[in-house]
């Protein structure tokens, strides 16, 4: 498992690392720079997670891969390769997020580790969960990050909705919006959940495109 994704790796070329390195130094660079009172929220709940989902979407892509009918057609297990693809781009992208919390941290302490890692990974999964989704029906490039960032945006633009009952529990920043009543943990449950759903379809459609 670790040679296929030392390939995957390799797949994924340079300007990945560049683009990841990018995005971790200005994140650090923001953090140093000012005194933004919702920095740890906004960068981790919110921006990570989208650039963990475009991760997925445009390095780590399934069906809009080239050789998608040759390895649908030769593998025994089409939803191994998807998920190994996944994990690849997921474990990467989680690894310059952890360096810019290690980072940040240096320079700005709000949040500890472990929480930090909380309001990160259940959106992260989500949001690339979905784009793992897309990627299996779209054929077109770009099109799983395009209706991920689109999911992205409409949730940033109902924040107003979170006077709702219910709402804050399925709302994916709901640390970035102001946690009023101290759900966010189960918030963060309700969608890892919807997230390991998502993986139920896509394990599903590769059965699917197997037979």
């Amino acid at each position: 498992m670790i040679g296929r994704m030392r390939n995957e790796m390799k797949l994924m070329g340079r300007n990945f690392f560049l683009v990841s390195s990018a995005v971790t130094f200005a994140a650090v660079g923001i953090a140093a720079a000012g005194e933004l009172l919702v920095f740890d929220p906004l960068c981790y709940e919110v921006l990570f997670p989208f650039f963990t989902a475009v991760v997925v979407g445009e390095w780590g892509k399934t069906r809009a891969d080239r050789n998608f009918d040759i390895i649908a057609s030769q593998s025994r297990c089409l939803f191994r390769w998807v998920l190994l693809r996944y994990i690849t781009g997921f474990a990467l992208a989680g690894g310059f997020a952890v360096l810019c919390m290690a980072g940040a941290s240096i320079v700005r302490y709000e949040l500890p580790l472990w929480e930090l890692l909380a309001i990160y990974v259940p959106p992260a999964f989500f949001l690339s969960s979905l784009c793992a989704l897309a990627g299996i029906k779209c054929r077109q490039e770009h099109t799983a990050t395009l209706i991920c960032g689109s999911v992205w945006l409409i949730f940033l633009l109902i924040r107003s909705l979170l006077r709702v009952p219910g709402v804050e529990y399925i709302y994916l920043f709901i640390r970035y919006a102001g946690d009023q009543n101290g759900i966010w943990l189960w918030n963060k449950a309700v969608i890892t959940a919807a997230a390991l759903l998502l993986w139920g379809i896509i394990y599903w459609l590769c059965k699917d495109f197997s037979t």
